[in-house]
């Protein structure tokens, strides 16, 4: 797990808010970023400095019980793929947030993503209105929309920066991969799409082909499955992240042919179909063989 000291060389202004913050003494926070911007990574950190007296180092045993997942005071709130966090969980999370903690300073609620999850706002709005001295929550999200705005009112809210080209670059590095100023543009600023191109054996070439897909097509209906086959991304493991990487071919093939309403049209029906969790077999074929 990254600490608050590994962000700082490349956002030292976030990491300056999220001092005083801290500083604050609030009994919730809201970390506001783009998608991609390391706000989880930024919460279990914050969930390390909350929790040890290192201030966060990352090596001692408190921080390596935070990231390993085991620390008694601090509960990272997860869901199934797809869905909201169950009933079940939430009534876990709040009964954990009205306990005193057992071997560190603060209780610590971690949930990632609310923006996501609309079904718990009614529930942590409650439990934020009058939280225990010891329970700090630490939340994220990528928008604050009408709904979720009264759960904001009552957090202390974080703007974080988007990750730079120079902090993108990095993070591939640590994979070992040498990237490419098309690979780096094609992150988006976007610190889980190294990640996921990571998991790829030769990720440049992958979403080179959405580029090239029209020069590619022929008439010919077994060729056109044959290049739907070609587009499966079988290094992924999940059906989640094989998505993601198919919504950022589409990103590609548009960017790549913007002037062309046909694939605009193909590309806007396929990211449709993911939003659906359709079979990624009929997305990527009826991208190919439908015209527009």
């Amino acid at each position: 797990m990254r600490t608050l000291a590994d962000f700082a060389a490349y956002r030292p202004a976030t990491i300056s808010r999220i001092a005083q913050a801290l500083a604050a003494d609030s009994s919730s926070y809201l970390l506001k970023g783009p998608r991609g911007s390391g706000a989880d990574e930024l919460l279990g950190a914050i969930a390390q400095t909350l929790v040890g007296d290192c201030g966060g180092c990352g090596e001692c045993a408190s921080c390596r019980a935070v990231a390993d997942g085991e620390h008694p005071d601090v509960l990272l709130a997860q869901g199934e793929q797809h869905k909201p966090v169950a009933v079940e969980e939430l009534r876990r999370i709040v009964r954990f947030a009205s306990l005193a903690p057992t071997q560190a300073r603060y209780r610590v609620v971690v949930i990632p993503d609310i923006d996501t999850l609309r079904l718990t706002f009614p529930v942590i709005l409650k439990a934020l209105e009058e939280p225990p001295t010891a329970t700090k929550w630490l939340l994220s999200a990528a928008l604050i929309g009408s709904e979720l705005a009264p759960v904001a009112s009552r957090c202390l809210t974080i703007e974080l920066e988007a990750p730079s080209d120079v902090e993108i670059e990095h993070r591939f590095r640590e994979h070992k991969l040498e990237p490419s100023a098309l690979l780096i543009k094609w992150t988006r600023h976007r610190l889980d799409r190294v990640e996921l191109f990571a998991r790829l054996t030769d990720p440049e070439r992958y979403l080179s082909t959405y580029a090239d897909l029209p020069s590619l097509i022929r008439e010919d209906a077994r060729w056109c499955m044959e290049l739907a086959h070609r587009l499966m991304p079988e290094e992924l493991g999940s059906a989640g992240e094989s998505e993601e990487i198919i919504q950022c071919g589409l990103e590609v093939l548009v960017a790549a042919h913007t002037d062309d309403g046909d694939w605009l049209r193909r590309a806007t029906r396929a990211s449709a179909s993911l939003n659906r969790h359709l079979p990624l077999q009929l997305v990527l074929a009826e991208l190919i063989l439908r015209s527009g």
